[in-house]
């Protein structure tokens, strides 16, 4: 995955992955999400097509208790857990076990802020192994959902965020670091040894460039465009 250049190559390394652990299907999810940017989900698919189009004709996300829960943990969730199975999911995991998603576990990857990978494997026989094969296959599999989630990041964030080539002077990028780092507009200006009114000056810009209504989202913002 560290050679990779290409979601292709990471989709069959993925393949490749699920099938040597014991899954017939695979997918992963980045999805992007911070103040003042469109939310976005990037998907590579290897779950059966027609779960593929049905769970985004449905909006399944709305009340997949994977998503809900992954967004709060870091822990893998693994489907046979009765709290993923209560309420209105039950429809949702009985449609996905007829189309041979029938047990699974997931892996969620919290990198910088507003990114958060998702990663999940699926069979159609249940997870029935003794705890030590379990506790190994769990442990791969994390190791393997955060080297991919770095690969994700580094080949198709940039396409995804164009933002990411935004233009910002030497002098603006430094008031954005210091502002980042919590330096008020006066102690920026004794730091780079210009007035506190040029800090406000190169700070309007920025929050200009980066489409931010305040100071505080443009941070956010340059935060999750690794700006700073």
């Amino acid at each position: 995955m560290e050679r990779a250049h290409s979601s292709e190559e990471l989709r069959a390394e993925m393949d490749k992955f699920a099938r040597q652990s014991g899954f017939e299907h695979f997918a992963y999810v980045l999805t992007i999400s911070a103040p003042s940017l469109r939310l976005q989900h990037h998907v590579i698919n290897g779950f059966p097509l027609q779960w593929h189009e049905r769970y985004i004709a449905r909006e399944y996300f709305k009340i997949d208790p994977i998503v809900q829960y992954v967004q709060n943990s870091s822990l893998p969730a693994i489907w046979s857990d009765e709290k993923f199975h209560t309420g209105e999911s039950r429809e949702f995991w009985d449609e996905a076990e007829a189309l041979g998603l029938r047990a699974g576990m997931s892996f969620a990857v919290h990198g910088q802020p507003g990114l958060t990978g998702l990663m999940s494997l699926s069979r159609d026989k249940p997870l029935n192994l003794p705890s030590a094969e379990m506790a190994a296959l769990i442990g791969r599999a994390q190791m393997f959902a955060s080297m991919l989630n770095d690969a994700v990041v580094r080949i198709d964030l940039p396409k995804l965020l164009p933002e990411q080539s935004i233009a910002m002077t030497p002098r603006e990028r430094e008031c954005l670091k210091w502002s980042a780092d919590g330096k008020t507009a006066w102690e920026i200006g004794q730091i780079l040894s210009i007035t506190e009114r040029t800090v406000v000056f190169h700070m309007n810009n920025v929050i200009q460039k980066l489409g931010a209504s305040n100071k505080i989202q443009a941070i956010v913002r340059a935060v999750s465009l690794k700006l700073v």
